[in-house]
């Protein structure tokens, strides 16, 4: 996934098109088949759009760079969050273990490794938008429009989605805020830190942390929410 990628008015209207409709469409879904089949689309759409319109995934493993500051930083945000997560645990009564390890092991590997890069490319296609032509108005405006679409599509996803299903946290007690403002500004920190090492393993590295963690206090499993 090139960092000096060009997109073009396709990509501008592809990005728009999918925060719109995607995070309706995956609630849709998921009340009449389960999570299985509108997660299948989440992530291809990732995968796609990444080979497809910029050439690559952004992971790469020979001549891996030094993680960039921010890193470090989304990294501990992340522990903090969980430890507040941990008091607000909703722990699962009876536990399937085999449904727990396929969570850590596909699910929560999958997912970090994906999510990013849908992510990106909605907020690239506008704020990388005839990058080298627009005055310094216009760039100020294209960022700002990035910034909403992505934060429009990361929270739309979630609320219409995966909060359907996704229980390991009580979002309603009185640190719940608190995990949600962790969690959000993970969100615009993997912003920061692929634009400046160009490396999707470190947005990769603290959104597993976080899918993976939870597991191990709550005893959480997706498999029962895959199909209805």
């Amino acid at each position: 996934m090139q960092q000096n990628w060009k997109p073009t008015k396709i990509d501008l209207i592809l990005s728009s098109g999918i925060v719109l409709v995607f995070p309706v469409l995956a609630g849709f879904l998921f009340a009449r088949t389960g999570a299985l089949l509108p997660m299948i689309m989440y992530y291809s759409l990732a995968w796609g759009l990444s080979f497809w319109r910029r050439g690559g995934s952004g992971y790469h493993f020979k001549k891996l760079p030094s993680p960039p500051v921010s890193f470090y930083i989304n990294v501990l945000l992340i522990i903090a969050t969980l430890v507040f997560s941990y008091f607000i645990r909703i722990v699962v009564d009876n536990t399937f273990i085999a449904g727990i390890i396929f969570t850590a092991l596909i699910w929560a590997v999958v997912n970090a490794s994906s999510e990013q890069l849908l992510w990106l490319y909605i907020f690239d296609s506008w704020d990388l938008y005839k990058m080298d032509r627009l005055g310094k108005t216009s760039r100020f405006a294209m960022r700002i429009a990035a910034l909403i679409l992505f934060s429009i599509f990361v929270g739309t996803i979630h609320t219409m989605f995966w909060a359907k299903f996704l229980h390991t946290v009580n979002p309603e007690s009185s640190l719940g805020p608190i995990f949600i403002i962790g969690t959000s500004l993970s969100g615009y920190l993997h912003i920061v830190v692929w634009r400046k090492k160009g490396e999707m393993l470190y947005t990769f590295i603290p959104h597993f942390l976080l899918n993976l963690l939870p597991l191990f206090w709550t005893g959480y499993s997706i498999l029962p929410y895959l199909l209805n």
